[in-house]
């Protein structure tokens, strides 16, 4: 009898360590299920983009997420958009990372889509229903404020001077909200020196053509660009032109626009910390994916002041030249 149980005690602890060992794979298998983000923005080849992947990318190794990001030529239709949006959620992606090319009338589409899977909105924020499950939220800049930097940036330079001086605005995309914002925050901070504001050109496909119209009609002392699709027009104007005379301000990330900070085309340039909109953005996302309990917030991030004397800071140089550790 008692050889009988000395023969069942290695099978018992066989069986005993067997199960201890499934159960530990399959909490373990659980916690390290590897999320599927699209990013989807448009013209995603861009170099104004370096920044952002490269917060993206950072947060993806960090926080173990399996990160797609999406080729797009440039966007200006949001249903083009929304399909691209649909394509990347039925091929697999358990939450999106987008810009929405148009703020206004998109409370339907959001809905259908934060049905489905979470998302964060970047760049600029879109009309949407109150959501109580918290499956959607926006990273971006106090644009208002980026526009009065802007706007600060030349009553500083250029003083009581500012008054009845012609200055053309790119204004960037007009149907986004981000845009509007930034033109506002420009204006106000720039009436009390009541310049003389020629012409405003908005984001198109066409918007080389535009602009080159618009400086033939009557050519301003001042051109802002308040975005860096605007503010790199703004450059290739004037490297195509000729016109060195012409005082450009702005915002932009590009590495494009840092040259033409350094050899003094651009007075001042507000630059955004995408590298910190991309991160946070991500890591949010994952944090959700994980608890679905979570509620997704908006958060704010900053921008610097450059120009051609601090362009080099470490603070700076970090946002223009990232480097994914």
């Amino acid at each position: 009898m008692h050889e009988d149980r000395g023969f069942l005690w290695p099978i018992i602890a066989g069986l005993v360590v067997t199960i201890l060992f499934c159960t530990v794979m399959l909490v373990r298998g659980t916690g390290e299920k590897r999320y599927q983000v699209s990013v989807i923005v448009s013209d995603s080849s861009q170099d104004r983009w370096v920044p952002l992947k490269a917060g993206l990318t950072q947060a993806a190794k960090d926080n173990n997420i399996d990160l797609s990001y999406v080729y797009t030529d440039y966007i200006d239709d949001v249903f083009t958009q929304t399909t691209l949006i649909n394509q990347e959620i039925a091929e697999g992606a358990d939450g999106i990372i987008t810009d929405f090319c148009l703020s206004m009338g998109t409370a339907e589409i959001v809905r259908n889509i934060i049905s489905r899977v979470p998302v964060e909105f970047i760049i600029t924020n879109v009309d949407a229903d109150a959501d109580i499950s918290g499956n959607y939220a926006t990273v971006m800049t106090d644009n208002v404020e980026v526009g009065r930097a802007i706007g600060n940036e030349l009553v500083i330079d250029v003083g009581d001077r500012l008054k009845g001086m012609k200055i053309g605005i790119i204004a960037g995309n007009q149907q986004q909200y981000a845009m509007q914002d930034r033109l506002k925050g420009f204006l106000e901070a720039v009436q009390a020196k009541a310049p003389d504001i020629v012409w405003t050109v908005e984001e198109s496909r066409f918007l080389e053509q535009e602009l080159k119209r618009s400086m033939e009609r009557e050519t301003p002392d001042v051109v802002i660009g308040l975005d860096n699709t605007s503010l790199e027009a703004a450059v290739n104007y004037v490297a195509e032109a000729g016109a060195e005379n012409l005082s450009l301000y702005g915002a932009g990330c590009s590495e494009k626009l840092a040259y033409y900070i350094d050899n003094g085309t651009i007075a001042s340039m507000i630059l955004p910390n995408e590298f910190s909109i991309g991160y946070q953005s991500l890591t949010d996302l994952s944090a959700k994916l994980r608890n679905r309990m979570l509620e997704l917030e908006d958060r704010e991030q900053g921008f610097n002041v450059v120009h051609r004397d601090n362009l080099f800071r470490d603070e700076n140089q970090r946002i223009l030249f990232p480097i994914v550790q």
